[in-house]
């Protein structure tokens, strides 16, 4: 199960990590969010100790959605060391997003 952050907690996790963390932001009625579940579930388990991989609740944390997800849901955003290297909106597939953590900063 991968962990969902809020804003409470957003910052100490992603913003000042260290690493590579990858955060989809996903709202629970979005069907293309729920057809991504295997595949961010996947990936997390693919690149556990290398890529930390979190979610947020868009609805339970609009101020998130608001900076991070402003085109939509899901919306996938790639942290380096707590700096934005690079952003996806919508259905992605497990390349895509293992294409995206491969990426030099």
């Amino acid at each position: 199960m991968i962990e969902i952050l809020n804003e409470s907690n957003f910052g100490s996790k992603v913003l000042e990590s260290t690493g590579k963390t990858l955060v989809e932001l996903f709202a629970t009625w979005c069907p293309h969010c729920r057809r991504m579940t295997p595949i961010i579930e996947q990936f997390a388990s693919d690149e556990a100790g290398e890529v930390k991989t979190y979610q947020v609740n868009v609805d339970e944390s609009p101020k998130l959605a608001n900076t991070y997800a402003p085109h939509g849901f899901p919306s996938f955003v790639l942290f380096e060391n707590g700096r934005i290297v690079d952003d996806r909106t919508g259905e992605q597939t497990l390349a895509t997003l293992e294409t995206m953590a491969a990426q030099p900063a």
